[in-house]
């Protein structure tokens, strides 16, 4: 398969939810943002929706690299909105994000930690 063919077809599956980000950042829907900040660290930024809830962001820059179709960005930004309890309500990402395995961003369950 031709490389531009190859990179097509991977980008209309990532947006359809089949992406290891996706599953290993929705492990957090429901849990405290205190239990996210201590695995991960601080957020590198906070904001607010229109309905008051927060945004944290979590901003990744890893630089570039050289492909076939030239320079391509390496950066990520994770943004997760809380509710007036403190529990994680929504989920999104951009970027080139990564999920592996031992990822801080990789959720334990209560019992593994």
């Amino acid at each position: 398969m031709k490389p531009l063919r190859l990179m097509f077809l991977l980008l209309l599956l990532l947006p359809t939810g089949c992406s290891p980000v996706r599953e290993q950042l929705v492990a957090w829907q429901g849990a405290r943002l205190d239990e996210l900040i201590d695995r991960v660290g601080p957020p590198s930024s906070v904001s607010s929706d229109i309905a008051g809830n927060k945004l944290y962001h979590w901003y990744e820059d890893r630089g570039r690299v050289y492909t076939y179709g030239g320079q391509v960005g390496l950066s990520c930004e994770r943004t997760f909105g809380v509710d007036s309890r403190e529990l994680i309500t929504t989920i999104t990402w951009t970027g080139n994000c990564i999920a592996v395995p031992d990822s801080p961003w990789q959720r334990n369950a209560p019992n593994e930690d």
